[in-house]
């Protein structure tokens, strides 16, 4: 079915892959895993031939798909036998419309109407989404948009799904919907190849799974060893756990008296038929805060506000008794956002965390870099990384801002186990007596060794 007989894939003198040899069988579920910028996404990109067709890399070696090499074969081949999931299912997406976004790939291939009808009815048949057709791509979760990225790669027909970390901005809920929907695709006998940190979901659906580590290829397990391996030997290896994680953390209690920022009003409008509606909450300084809450509820839609990045948004936010307008809650913020390419505008990596700080001297940028395993590539193009390792310049960029109010959407996205410890770490340790850092997350694993208290944002959204 695919055959990766030892490959090599160079981004210009930078060897990210290095001798990878595996084969896998038609219908199996394999996983590979390990450390953020291991090499991962570059496997799947290998596969999926965006490495090579896309972002210009050199591969040496094969990859052979149904006895067809992928480097011999242009992109719209490829397309007819493997669909690709992305991490962020926001550049999934040609269309505005839902169901014309289902039919967008059947409608290239040149099918009939009455092909593209009878794929649809299959699909439905087999995931209950009829509540996502016809609607806006702007209106849905994040979830939501990612149950039809996967619907999407089911209705090409093609027999080989990709997926690269595609549960890092999910909910419990929507992690859940996401595992039924590969279990059923195992299921219908299409071949999943999955990238990925946070790997409990797969354990009931998982043939073999593969350790990456420096772009090597440094374990190999069937599912039942895996599942034996001890807790010892998965922190060792970068490996999230094995079993779903519950919160135990407390809820926010009632407002302390100290009332040293608080939050008198706040109310803004998320889309047609919901709001956020928040009255009287008082929060303390020196304290970190988790922001919870299932996707679409409005999480980040509160951290925008509170910033005061939503012009419509109306507020009363007062700091030691005195209002803060939008502009000066926005000068004494940081923000962490979900999609950190969004806010990467430097050539290297080092002038990246020094952007929009003063008097921050060079042994100080250099430790934040250190603490957070990016000191090497100091001197690299932040676009250039992988996706965790973007996200640790983002953090690092907000370390050394040394902001009042500081805001962090996701900071785990696509996070292996031994950075989100560090993180977790560097977290705790930025905590000020005249700070208050906010955590938006899903990470429950991430949650509970991190903040003081937490908030439900389900609680303050109107319907």
């Amino acid at each position: 079915m695919v055959e990766i007989d030892n490959i090599y894939l160079k981004y210009g003198d930078d060897t990210i892959l290095k001798g990878i040899n595996c084969t896998i069988r038609e219908g199996e579920c394999i996983l590979f895993t390990g450390e953020s910028g291991s090499g991962k996404s570059s496997i799947i990109n290998s596969i999926n031939g965006l490495a090579t067709k896309y972002d210009g890399a050199e591969l040496l070696g094969d990859v052979k798909v149904f006895d067809k090499i992928v480097n011999n074969m242009d992109i719209v081949q490829i397309s007819m036998l493997i669909s690709s999931v992305f991490q962020n299912p926001k550049t999934h997406f040609f269309n505005v419309n839902t169901t014309l976004e289902l039919l967008f790939y059947l409608e290239n291939i040149g099918l009939s109407r009455e092909e593209m009808d009878e794929r649809m009815s299959d699909m439905l048949v087999h995931f209950p989404i009829k509540h996502l057709l016809n609607r806006s791509i702007f209106k849905l979760s994040g979830g939501e948009k990612q149950i039809l990225c996967v619907a999407a790669s089911y209705i090409s027909g093609c027999k080989i799904i990709v997926l690269d970390e595609p549960s890092s901005n999910l909910d419990e809920t929507y992690i859940d919907v996401l595992s039924n929907m590969l279990s059923m695709l195992k299921k219908l006998g299409i071949t999943l190849i999955l990238a990925e940190h946070r790997v409990y979901y797969l354990m009931g659906i998982v043939d073999r799974v593969f350790v990456i580590k420096n772009g090597e290829l440094i374990k190999q397990y069937e599912k039942e060893e895996f599942l034996s391996l001890s807790g010892g030997m998965l922190e060792e290896l970068g490996i999230r756990a094995l079993t779903k994680t519950n919160l135990n953390v407390r809820c926010k209690g009632e407002n302390s008296e100290k009332k040293e920022l608080t939050i008198k009003n706040l109310s803004f409008e998320i889309g047609q038929f919901r709001s956020l509606e928040l009255k009287d909450i008082s929060f303390d300084l020196g304290k970190i805060y988790g922001i919870i809450g299932k996707n679409g509820c409005g999480k980040s839609s509160f951290a925008r506000c509170f910033l005061g990045l939503e012009k419509k948004c109306k507020d009363e936010i007062y700091l030691f008794g005195k209002r803060l307008s939008k502009k000066e809650r926005l000068k004494l913020s940081a923000f962490v956002m979900q999609d950190v390419n969004h806010q990467l505008f430097s050539n290297t990596v080092e002038k990246e965390v020094i952007l929009g700080t003063s008097g921050i001297t060079q042994s100080e940028v250099d430790n934040v870099l250190n603490c957070l395993g990016l000191l090497e590539l100091k001197e690299k193009h932040p676009m250039s990384l992988s996706g965790g390792q973007k996200q640790r310049v983002a953090i690092a960029s907000v370390l050394c801002k040394k902001s009042k109010l500081i805001f962090f959407d996701e900071p785990t996205s696509g996070m292996d186990y031994k950075n989100m410890v560090k993180i977790s770490r560097i977290v705790r340790e930025m905590k000020r007596k005249d700070n208050i850092v906010f955590i938006i997350s899903h990470d429950q694993e991430f949650l509970n060794m991190t903040v003081d208290e937490v908030v439900n944002m389900e609680e303050y959204s109107i319907y």
